[in-house]
């Protein structure tokens, strides 16, 4: 497929209708904006200045994100998986009253959380008061009376492996008098009285005896009246805390609103951010952005709604415009995979179609099986039904639920049943010794074609044979784009003497083969001979590609000794070539693993002991083993078969350095607008 061919806005809009033509064009959803920082400089040009507004921006949609989270626990819609998305003109719910009751809600919820936070804060404080007052509610004294004229009290404990008489002898010495309060399974407390001038010896001699002070600052009169008072005041705390739940549920069954009113001012948002990036005169403001020139209509019929002047160009040399990549339904669900590569420079050859097939074959291959595939594809759909995911989530689930159909095609093709369960449960269950001996048990063993457990070096061939397509694909790529550039002869040139030599292999391997007992068991002797007939035309065609490569690589030098070096390069090239075939082997690996682990699965459960406790652990074993063997192997099926496409196809036409496409959009976080065009 294509890069969408893009281009250039430049519009002139009277300063006050900048927010509108903003708004407009992000409606659209097909106009990436530029920032006119450097133009600015160059043509001493002012800015839009927005940042006041921005600043506002920014402090309303924190406050609703403040609230939602904790309406949220609170509301009584039916809780469900599906992501909620409410159909709905976010202009016209601005305008609304319906945005003002929102707003009054959430200052409602704001209010509510912050005497929550308060009274939480006042509530821990009063626990931790009467904790503390528990040892002293027998102390008579006021806790605000520890000094007269001449004396002081001290309020504190002592561990008990101090003795308590020691310390009322200790304290009897300096002419103290104190009194034994409480005592717990760790401290005495004590209420010491002493003479002020006495203070450095008490003091000291209280520390010997390991005691700690402790003071009740703000706390009047005794400890039972001020525990009496907090435990009066926390039982106030928490029927305000119940009356507060109230009204936060109350103000939860206009959560809905409040979503809408989240995209609604987070669009506001990006509205701001936008104008900052626009330029401006004394009157007027400067806008400048890409849009796809398929949606030069719907582009022109905003603009039209304004009083402003405006300007559409293509690219000029130089210019990196972004790239949108225009793909059939099938291969936009692969596109997110170019993306974690890097996206196609802006004018060249967008892959994503050719690849989205080689990746939909490698990926069956690597992970064959039937029940993989199913679970993989079901649980990709019933996650797009149940979660209604945003698009680029979408396009990921809808991608690997296009891989299970691979997987399980393959795994007909290969006999790839769960592994082996099939033939494990005729033979450990139904006591059939010879499963294979069977017509269906053939068919679950070997598939339509063979096993690749069984037979590792005809999977390992048919691998490489995929390689060798998918490379030779990568270069029928490039030979196209040099031949669109001009360059005719070096397309062909390039290219052909390669295929020549590739296709010479080609007849060459299989008599290859079969002399190597690698291939040819239970072949005829007729096919054999036809193999051997067929060497001697590999021969020539061998050499022919050989030295069609030397001869032929360096058409467009001007000089001999270019044409010469470039012809040697190509030869060497096939070392690099070979290099990148045999990578493909990863596709055996891959395939070998989760076969051999599924099989290992279904040993394990056969190994299982009689009776009703001996079946249900046969069936954890396998629920559990194959759901581990689809986890661990899914992961490397999908980092191995990018990388393949990544290194080996990519590197033989693919050029990089695109910047994707980011159109100005509204946020649709909780909303969608029914009025807005489809998605370029």
């Amino acid at each position: 497929m294509s890069v969408s061919k893009m281009k250039k806005l430049t519009a002139f809009v009277f300063r006050d209708d900048a927010d509108r033509l903003v708004r407009g064009l992000m409606r659209l959803r097909c106009v990436q904006v530029r920032s006119l920082d450097a133009e600015r400089s160059a043509r001493k040009l002012s800015r839009v200045d927005c940042d006041a507004e921005l600043t506002e921006a920014r402090k309303r949609v924190a406050e609703v994100d403040a609230v939602l989270p904790i309406l949220s626990r609170y509301s009584t819609r039916k809780m469900r998986f599906r992501r909620r998305v409410h159909a709905v003109d976010q202009q016209a719910f601005a305008e609304s009253g319906d945005a003002a009751h929102a707003w009054e809600t959430v200052r409602e919820a704001e209010r509510l959380l912050e005497e929550t936070r308060a009274g939480e804060s006042e509530h821990t404080r009063l626990a931790a008061l009467c904790e503390s007052l528990q040892p002293w509610l027998d102390y008579d004294a006021p806790l605000s009376d520890t000094e007269t004229e001449k004396t002081k009290t001290w309020l504190g404990s002592v561990p008990l492996t101090v003795p308590a008489e020691r310390v009322t002898e200790t304290l009897d010495a300096i002419g103290c008098a104190s009194e034994e309060v409480y005592d717990d399974e760790k401290y005495s407390y004590f209420a010491v009285t002493f003479l002020k001038e006495r203070e450095t010896d008490v003091g000291a001699a209280l520390a010997a005896c390991g005691f700690v002070r402790q003071e009740f600052a703000g706390v009047t009169g005794t400890a039972l009246s001020a525990s009496r008072d907090a435990e009066g005041r926390l039982a106030e705390l928490e029927d305000e805390a119940v009356r507060r739940e109230e009204n936060l549920r109350d103000c939860a069954e206009a959560l809905d609103e409040i979503e809408i009113l989240h995209d609604v001012e987070a669009t506001g948002l990006r509205v701001a951010e936008l104008k900052q990036k626009l330029a401006a005169t004394e009157a007027c403001a400067v806008l400048e952005g890409w849009y796809p020139e398929s949606m030069e209509d719907a582009v022109t019929a905003v603009l039209g709604k304004f009083e402003c002047a405006y300007e559409t160009d293509e690219p000029e040399a130089g210019e990196n415009p972004p790239v949108l990549l225009r793909n059939n339904k099938f291969a936009q669900n692969f596109e997110w995979v170019i993306g974690m590569y890097s996206y196609p420079k802006y004018g060249t050859f967008d892959p994503t179609f050719i690849m989205s097939i080689f990746y939909f074959v490698i990926f069956g291959m690597m992970f064959a099986d039937v029940g993989y595939g199913l679970l993989l594809t079901l649980g990709c759909i019933a996650a797009i039904k149940l979660l209604n995911p945003k698009p680029a989530m979408r396009r990921m689930l809808s991608m690997f639920a296009w891989c299970g159909v691979s997987c399980a095609i393959l795994g007909v093709v290969f006999g790839g049943w769960f592994g082996d369960l099939p033939v494990a449960i005729m033979k450990n269950f139904m006591g059939i010794e010879n499963p294979e001996s069977t017509t269906i048990g053939h068919f679950f063993a070997n598939g339509l074609l063979f096993n690749p457990v069984s037979s590792a070096v005809s999977f390992l061939i048919l691998s490489l044979a995929v390689g060798e397509v998918h490379l030779v694909a990568g270069m029928a790529v490039n030979m196209v784009e040099t031949w669109k550039s001009g360059h005719r002869a070096e397309a062909i040139c390039g290219t052909v003497p390669f295929w020549v030599l590739f296709a010479g292999i080609d007849l060459a391997a299989p008599n290859m083969f079969i002399g190597m007992k690698m291939m040819g068991e239970g072949m005829s002797d007729a096919t054999k001979a036809m193999f051997a007939s067929l060497a001697g035309i590999a021969t020539y065609l061998m050499i022919g590609g050989v030295v069609g490569i030397l001869l032929l690589k360096g058409v467009g030098q001007k000089s001999f000794g270019g044409w010469l070096v470039k012809g040697l390069g190509g030869l060497y090239s096939l070392i690099s070539f070979a290099s990148d075939l045999m990578s493909y082997s990863r596709i055996l690996a891959l395939g070998l693993v989760a076969g051999v682990i599924g099989q290992v699965i279904n040993m394990i459960t056969a190994l299982g002991s009689s009776g009703v406790g001996g079946f249900v652990v046969m069936l954890l074993v396998l629920i559990v083993g194959h759901l581990f063997n689809i986890a661990i192997n899914l992961l490397g099926t999908f980092v191995h078969a990018a990388r393949l496409q990544y290194i080996e196809f990519f590197g033989k036409f693919y050029e990089d350095g695109g910047d994707i496409f980011e159109p100005a959009e509204p946020s649709s976080d909780y909303t969608e607008d029914p009025a807005e065009p489809a998605e370029t």
